[in-house]
């Protein structure tokens, strides 16, 4: 996986700025301090959304922001495969896809095109990653997150969108701060995966223990409990779900990736053999706030 810490001043652009995701992120970004330099939108050059100009295709938008690397796809389902590749070709190296619902042939595509030209693409159906102290892509944090989320020492990474911002605001809520958080996204198959995210976090000196967010039927908990994934900074694992274990199994419920199969043990089994191995895990928001205090 090739990622990095951005300085807060990146440039970067929103593939479909000119429609309401598109338009709605850039308003969030630019309000927030990120440097959104221009939008694509094919056959819509030479307008403007948010004071910045569109360009007709990725190459053009780099042609007059050389410095620019990093694109957020905010496009119809059916179209992201070509918007990835433009990006790819044009020399982006930093792919974050709000895009719910990509085919997964499409994602797969994206992925050997993406490792053939030394790109990562983060999603699709991510709201973004963020940084503090002032670098984010996507809605992740919120309209002003830079305002109401201190910075500190935790790294979050989670499979939920909308749980990475839940534990965004609830650890600065309780006095704890964050250095970055990937919401990876819910498919069963994503750019960044959940290990890649997490083993990249724990390289980063500024990051001093990890909040993981994890879904049922996700293939790091196999991992986990056969000793083969083992975290290697203090690491508070979020695993809900218990509804699940008196559902039908073997189906997708919320997001595609969370499926408990027929032979998967039930959630409070998993939660409970995890703990066994002494891996740090809880069901609820209050036992995580609880965990996450000590290492503070």
């Amino acid at each position: 996986m090739t990622w990095k810490l951005f300085d807060p001043g990146a440039p970067l652009i929103i593939q479909g700025m000119t429609g309401k995701e598109g338009s709605r992120m850039a308003r969030w970004l630019i309000t927030s301090g990120s440097n959104v330099v221009a939008g694509v939108t094919p056959g819509k050059g030479g307008q403007s959304v948010e004071g910045r100009p569109i360009f007709n295709s990725v190459a053009e938008a780099k042609d007059a922001f050389p410095a620019v690397e990093i694109s957020s796809i905010a496009v119809p389902a059916p179209f992201v495969l070509s918007a990835v590749s433009d990006a790819i070709e044009a020399g982006m190296r930093f792919i974050h896809i709000l895009t719910e619902q990509v085919p997964v042939h499409d994602v797969m595509r994206m992925k050997e095109i993406a490792q053939a030209k030394g790109s990562t693409i983060l999603g699709p159906s991510s709201v973004g990653y963020i940084q503090f102290p002032q670098f984010r892509m996507g809605y992740l944090g919120g309209e002003s997150p830079f305002s109401t989320v201190q910075e500190g020492g935790a790294a979050i990474v989670s499979t939920s969108g909308g749980m990475t911002n839940e534990l965004l605001m609830s650890l600065a809520h309780n006095g704890i701060g964050a250095k970055l958080a990937f919401a990876i996204g819910g498919d069963r198959v994503t750019g960044i995966s959940i290990e890649e995210a997490i083993i990249w976090s724990e390289d980063r000196e500024e990051v001093k223990f990890l909040v993981i967010f994890i879904e049922p039927g996700r293939p790091l908990l196999r991992s986990l409990l056969a000793g083969m994934f083992i975290f290697r900074k203090p690491t508070v694992v979020f695993l809900a779900g218990e509804a699940l274990d008196d559902l039908p199994r073997g189906l997708p419920y919320g997001h595609t990736g969370t499926v408990l199969g027929e032979d998967d043990q039930s959630v409070v089994e998993i939660r409970n053999g995890l703990k066994a191995m002494g891996i740090t895990c809880v069901g609820t928001m209050n036992e995580l706030i609880e965990e996450c205090k000590k290492y503070v």
